[in-house]
């Protein structure tokens, strides 16, 4: 067989399964433990990225009695089982992959029967997925059960390597595999001064820092609630932001965002929120590398970038953007905190202030489930200007006909008025979540809940409803690009595409 050549462009894969695959899958794989292998054909989704592909894993085809030579300690595939793989290829969109453990203490790095298995079948599953992606994966154990494990990726005549595996569950785990050099050559993580982040390591422990220094967060609205976010983040050190907002700063902006000056508000043409945000963290923490976006989450751009991410947190008040974080996190697995405010006075008294926080994530309720979404909300949000008018002189007529002119015209949407303490009291709560999830420091209090400044107790209502099992977040998790058609918004013709920013471009 031709020796397994791993590309070293920079492009990589980057695998998610959820916490409860994850455990059900060791379970299996570790059963011949510690002396003998085991494994098991799995199906798995993807996007293809700038960066290279998203392997989002969705079940096993768990090996049935005979599928597997016992007597073997190495991994064997008799040729039914192989069958049965190849027709799940040509019965639905997914990929199929391989899956397997090495015996205690060994490597997790394929041998040359590894390769000559790993040749054959990407072939093969090419030929009989018409040009899908094929998986190879390894997972090992040491005597204490510290578990390692490396990967690759065949896609279009080149095999990529699997950098990371991020496991999405009460915790949000990224788990680096193991390359060859590291086990060839002296390597040592880069030293860090640890001054900035004294309190949060005797608080929680030395390994928090460089945990934070090694995640990727999404914020998708860089202003009232987004920009507390991404200043506290920033000072958290987190290792990249992707930042994502397609407006420019306005002065009535100016009260509620964190990464405005004074000076700003006499900018001409005003700045954009991503350039400002992108200013804010690169006085804070230099070493936080920021991808911004002047644009929409629907941009497929910006999608690449935000399946990166280990979780994302929603700071825009819009229903077409919060049934796409839903859809991200069903279909791509990859958490969202949603976050949201709301203030109504009446005659000069507060009447509410309320603040949200809901979780979506895998398996739990979508936007959609908990009616935080409406179509209508969708129609008017996404439409042209001459669409509003239209619809809008098609109601009136109606209604001068006597007849009910809702049907054709809801009416334009009450603005939204916040100030910034409210504001910012929900985007720090929401980096603080964030944090803990990504440092397992922490649970959510409940998946979804409200509060009340004003009021006693602060009110607190809690949603604790189920998914709906008829829902599309429920039929398609892990599906990644594959469930395409059951999105819930695409982007708009008549919408710019999105620009990406660096951290050194200027506000404009």
């Amino acid at each position: 067989m031709k020796p397994i050549h791993i590309i070293q462009d920079g492009r990589e894969t980057l695998w998610r399964i959820t916490e409860a695959d994850r455990e059900k899958l060791l379970r299996l794989l570790f059963h011949r433990y510690p002396d003998s292998e085991w494994g098991t054909f799995f199906r798995f989704c993807y996007r293809r990225t700038r960066w290279g592909i998203l392997v989002t894993w969705v079940d096993a085809l768990k090996p049935e009695s005979g599928d597997l030579d016992r007597n073997s300690p190495l991994v064997e595939f008799r040729p039914a089982y192989i069958r049965r793989a190849l027709t799940a290829l040509e019965t639905d969109a997914l990929g199929v992959g391989v899956i397997h453990s090495h015996p205690q203490d060994s490597a997790p790095l394929p041998s040359r029967a590894d390769d000559d298995m790993d040749s054959y079948f990407a072939g093969e599953f090419e030929c009989f997925g018409n040009g899908r992606p094929y998986a190879s994966l390894i997972v090992a154990r040491n005597a204490d059960r510290k578990l390692s494990f490396s990967g690759r990726v065949f896609d279009r005549g080149d095999w990529l390597p699997v950098k990371n595996c991020l496991v999405v569950g009460e915790q949000l785990l990224r788990e680096k595999a193991r390359q060859e050099s590291d086990f060839f050559a002296f390597t040592r993580e880069p030293a860090v001064d640890g001054a900035t982040q004294e309190r949060l390591t005797q608080l929680l422990g030395t390994h928090a820092p460089q945990r934070l220094r090694n995640a990727v967060v999404g914020i998708v609205g860089c202003s009232g609630t987004g920009s507390p976010a991404i200043h506290l983040l920033a000072r958290a050190e987190i290792g990249e932001l992707v930042m994502v907002d397609p407006g420019q700063f306005k002065p009535s902006n100016h009260q509620r965002n964190h990464a405005s000056r004074h000076a700003d508000l006499s900018v001409n043409p005003a700045p954009t929120k991503v350039a400002l945000a992108s200013r804010l963290v690169r006085e804070i923490s230099p070493a936080t590398k920021v991808t911004g976006f002047v644009g929409d989450l629907l941009d497929e751009v910006v999608l690449d970038e935000l399946v990166h991410c280990d979780l994302i947190l929603g700071c825009t008040d819009s229903n077409y953007a919060r049934a796409a974080l839903g859809d991200i996190a069903s279909h791509y697995l990859v958490p969202v905190l949603d976050l949201a405010v709301q203030m109504r006075a009446e005659n000069g008294i507060l009447r509410e202030q309320i603040g949200e926080i809901a979780r979506y994530a895998p398996g739990l309720p979508c936007p959609w489930c908990r009616g935080r979404v409406s179509v209508e909300g969708i129609r008017y949000e996404t439409a042209t200007d001459a669409e509003r008018q239209f619809r809008a002189e098609a109601a009136a007529a109606a209604e001068q006909r006597g007849v009910d002119g809702a049907q054709y015209w809801g009416g334009t949407p009450p603005p939204e008025l916040t100030v910034g303490y409210l504001t910012t009291t929900v985007g720090a709560m929401g980096a603080g979540y964030a944090q803990n999830l990504l440092l397992g420091s922490a649970k959510l209090p409940h998946n979804r809940f409200q509060f009340d400044l004003g009021l006693g107790l602060l009110a607190v209502v809690t949603d604790d409803r189920l998914a709906r099992q008829d829902c599309a977040c429920q039929r398609n998790i892990g599906w990644s690009d594959q469930a395409r058609a059951d999105r819930s918004v695409s982007l708009p013709d008549h919408w710019s595409h999105a620009k990406q920013t660096t951290n050194n471009q200027s506000l404009h």
